[in-house]
């Protein structure tokens, strides 16, 4: 079916590319080149043999982007959602994503900032603000990225001092009692007639908003800022260009958070049975309402800096990037959504220390049929971790509870060299349009563990004290082999078969605990055009990802663990088009065709406590091959439109978005309550420009039918529902609206 489908796409392009004439193709003006680094180097976009998804600061702006909640409406095949403890992140892309947000798990799409890649997803900013753009690489990039990118990698790219000296500011007022000051200032200290040329930018976000969920509780004590924002950002970096060919630039920064992600424990929706906790409580179905009597809090600090050295020696240039980042985070939750203390998370706090040094050299544009870039990649992550939580008892039978405590150490050491190859034919004799690509990598991961778990009866003065050290080690081989044809100036056709990694691990508290590594094999056709006289872009591609042990979150009645499932999985069609029919109006579209299913996987169906009946395998277990893979819906469509209007007082653009999203599942089993039905939403923007460019205004209305989404599910303790697995659920924003004001300086 997806052949099909891939098959009409190319067959829609190729008479596009015959027959785009007309109106579109006298116009004079296009769409303009979009520089990337997605291969380590600039290029230009369309000349990048590579899925990847490029949003300019400017297209965040305009399209109302700030943060990865709003991203996934622009970008095929990605999907974020909030952890269903409240804080932490899941960032799936092309069906590959992990539910394990602990100490010791990695995500498998990779995050970097500037280049310095993040390893805990608590660093991932809530705002995105000053930012030259946002690379998405889709797919397994196994080679440049290597640690951890099989599903694929997201770059953010901050923007950089100059030497023209520049500040703006702007507010933002809204529903919810919503307030955001944001600015920078860019800077020349010195313009390099008596040494060095030194630029200097400083970046401010502050904001506050009240909780997008009501707390009915009358408990003293309560929080009513879950999905709230008290949050601020500071960010710093100075240039130093010591002649034409060396420049360092030295970047820190410093974010706080102290707003938790609200959860919803479904407790009204399971059997009667299960509900017998709950005794004199009252279950209220609204998904933005709750009844936490305990306190919901959240404290999460990050901090890095870096320094990035670029140094062209003539033949090829140098790159050095090396950074230090430090993360503290702690977090209550109310376990139960209700007024009864039936069960709590007392405490969950992660400390995180990481130092990263990536060397590489990149050969500079020549006349040679062969390009390359080699380099080496070293990182260390050190993490403490504890986590307390209690079932107090309450209403249970003959008034049991427990205390679950577990932490510990983790420090992951990671490193690697890695190389790719160019080999353009069209710079040789037989003057081809093809180039070849290779590309290895050699990653050796190791991690040593030192953690414990305690398990406590208090009513029995029972104790189960357990305890490990585990040191761990795993190597693999990666890359990339590709094939770029270069059909016309407008036109490349490429394949590419690549492959990647995702290291090993241990779940802290978790026994036995250690899991094995996730590998990938990809295998993707695709092209980039343009065509009517520049107006029209459309890049797509089809790709086929079979994965092996692939590493799924499984919460296992008070506890958690990750299995490596046999076999998966994952294949599909992307599009992305960009028209412009007239130099006022300015038209995207995306589309994501997906099918991912695991191919081979025996396990628990982590809801109950005892095996339902529908599994029938030995031990109880359950068979989930031709299950679909979690936060994958089947299909996504994306439209946006922006018309330009100028007047005498200025500029005005109106601009609708619309996403359009298959149904999907949270959790392996694929059971009604762990799904997500198909939905819609719209955002509607209206942005105003003085006719000198000084000013700015943005009035907007986000999720417009103020639908309630699910942005994750997972389990409570089957203990809190008698033996069921309650579903706990976070969701994406209501219907916001506001008006941001900004002023150029």
């Amino acid at each position: 079916m997806l052949k099909n489908r891939y098959t009409l796409l190319l067959g829609g392009t190729a008479l596009c590319c015959l027959f785009g004439s007309g109106a579109m193709a006298q116009q004079s003006s296009g769409i303009e080149t979009v520089t990337v680094t997605a291969e380590k180097r600039e290029a230009d976009l369309q000349k990048v043999p590579v899925a990847v998804t490029a949003l300019e600061g400017g297209e965040l702006d305009s399209h109302g982007i700030v943060g990865f909640e709003d991203l996934t409406m622009q970008v095929p095949s990605l999907r974020f959602g909030a952890g269903v403890t409240g804080g932490e992140h899941v960032v799936t892309l092309r069906g590959i994503g992990s539910q394990n947000t602990t100490s010791g798990g990695d995500s498998p799409v990779a995050y970097s900032v500037d280049g310095v890649y993040q390893g805990r997803t608590t660093a991932v900013d809530p705002e995105f603000f000053d930012i030259s753009r946002i690379e998405v690489l889709h797919g397994p990039q196994g080679t440049l990225y290597g640690r951890n990118s099989v599903g694929g990698s997201i770059n953010i790219i901050t923007n950089r001092p100059d030497g023209e000296f520049g500040a703006y500011a702007d507010a933002m007022f809204g529903n919810y009692s919503a307030w955001t000051l944001r600015g920078w200032l860019n800077v020349p200290l010195n313009s390099g007639e008596n040494g060095p040329e030194i630029n200097a930018r400083i970046t401010g976000v502050s904001a506050n908003r009240d909780g997008y969920q009501k707390n009915n509780s009358t408990t003293p004590g309560h929080t009513s800022d879950s999905d709230g924002q008290d949050f601020y950002l500071v960010r710093g970096q100075l240039d130093m260009k010591f002649s034409d060919d060396v420049d360092f630039l030295i970047s820190g920064y410093v974010t706080n958070n102290d707003a938790p992600v609200a959860t919803k424990l479904a407790w009204g929706t399971a059997p009667l049975a299960s509900q017998a906790r709950f005794v004199g409580q009252t279950y209220d179905p609204n998904p933005r309402h709750s009844s936490s009597g305990f306190p919901d809090r959240l404290s999460q600090q990050n901090n890095g800096i870096s320094g990035t050295l670029t140094w062209n020696l003539g033949a090829a240039t140098m790159t050095s990037i090396t950074a230090y980042t430090h993360g503290d985070w702690h977090q209550t939750n109310d376990a139960d959504s209700s007024d009864l203390d039936i069960a709590h998370l007392n405490y969950w706090t992660l400390d995180s220390d990481q130092f990263s040094q990536e060397v590489r050299f990149a050969s500079n544009p020549s006349d040679s049929a062969f390009s390359w870039i080699a380099g080496f990649f070293y990182f260390n992550e050190k993490v403490n971790q504890g986590f307390q939580y209690v079932d107090t008892g309450l209403n249970a039978p003959f008034g049991t509870g427990f205390i679950f405590t577990n932490g510990g150490d983790i420090e992951t050491t990671s490193w690697a060299p890695f190389g790719q190859v160019d080999f353009d034919l069209s710079k040789t004799s037989a003057n081809i349009p093809l180039t070849v690509t290779l590309g290895l990598r050699y990653t050796h991961d190791e991690k040593k563990i030192d953690d414990f778990l305690n398990y406590e009866i208090p009513d029995f003065a029972f104790v189960l004290p357990l305890a490990k050290v585990v040191d761990k080690s795993w190597s693999q081989v990666t890359g990339k082999f590709g094939l770029a044809y270069q059909a016309s100036d407008d036109t490349m056709i490429y394949a590419n078969m690549s492959r990647g990694y995702l290291a090993g691990g241990e779940l802290v508290g978790n026994f036995p605990g250690v899991y094995d590594p996730e590998t990938v094999m990809n295998y993707e056709t695709g092209f980039k055009t343009r065509f009517a006289d520049d107006r029209v872009q459309l890049n797509a591609s089809a790709y086929y990802t079979r994965i092996r042990d692939m590493q799924v979150f499984v919460q296992d009645i008070t506890g958690s663990r990750i299995d490596n499932a046999g076999k998966a999985h994952v294949q599909g069609v992307e599009a992305e088009l960009i028209a412009l029919p007239t130099d006022a109006l300015r038209i995207n579209a995306s589309l994501a065709l997906t099918e991912a299913k695991y191919d081979e996987y025996e396990t628990i169906d982590n809801r109950y406590a005892a095996p339902p009946p529908s599994c029938t395998l030995p031990g109880g277990l359950c068979d989930f091959k031709g299950h679909r893979l979690i936060q994958t819906p089947d299909w996504t469509v994306g439209l946006g439109a922006q018309y330009t209007i100028e007047t005498e007082i200025g500029t005005f653009t109106p601009r609708a978005d619309v996403f359009f999203s298959g149904d999907l599942y949270f959790l392996s089993a694929n059971s009604p309550m762990d799904r997500q039905d198909a939905y819609t939403m719209a955002n509607l923007h209206l942005s105003w420009t003085s006719t000198d460019g000084k000013w700015t205004a943005d009035a907007f209305v986000n999720n417009v039918g103020d639908e309630d989404v699910i942005s994750n599910d997972g389990l409570q303790s089957n203990t809190i529902g008698l033996g069921y697995g309650i579903d706990n659920y976070t969701y994406y924003p209501p219907r916001t609206y506001g008006l941001r004001v900004g002023v150029h300086m």
